[in-house]
């Protein structure tokens, strides 16, 4: 009897450190993206700080967007990181399809076809093929 009541004891105490874990991780996790001040009427996960800087970057040709992602891909989250790596794969295209089908290649890695910018993305890897 011991033996059982000890087991059943054993299984409550997991039970209740892993429910203790669960709760841990969610009340301390990054508040979601929806909550962040990204700029209206365009895709998440650009602060809009930085909304100025990238309409700059993208004046300046694919070097200037090449060497603002690499600043500030940090801060930013997708979708709107790969919308920003596609629009550097439009500038750089002109100039350099080798490297634009690199980054299409990255790109394919990590996007999912059911990401907002998948349609972009499949007309732009045929594009480049």
């Amino acid at each position: 009897m011991k033996a059982v009541i000890s087991i059943v004891l054993l299984i409550a105490l997991a039970w209740i450190a892993f429910s203790f874990r669960d709760y841990a991780h969610k009340s301390m996790a990054r508040p979601p993206s929806d909550s962040a001040p990204y700029a209206a009427g365009k895709l998440p996960g650009l602060p809009v700080a930085l909304e100025t800087s990238l309409d700059a970057a993208k004046h300046d040709g694919p070097d200037g967007l090449k060497k603002w992602l690499g600043q500030h891909r940090s801060e930013i989250e997708d979708p709107r990181l790969t919308d920003i790596e596609l629009d550097y794969v439009v500038l750089a295209g002109r100039s350099s399809p080798a490297e634009a089908r690199r980054v299409l290649d990255a790109i394919k890695g990590h996007l999912a076809p059911g990401s907002p910018v998948y349609p972009r993305f499949t007309q732009l890897d045929q594009a480049y093929r």
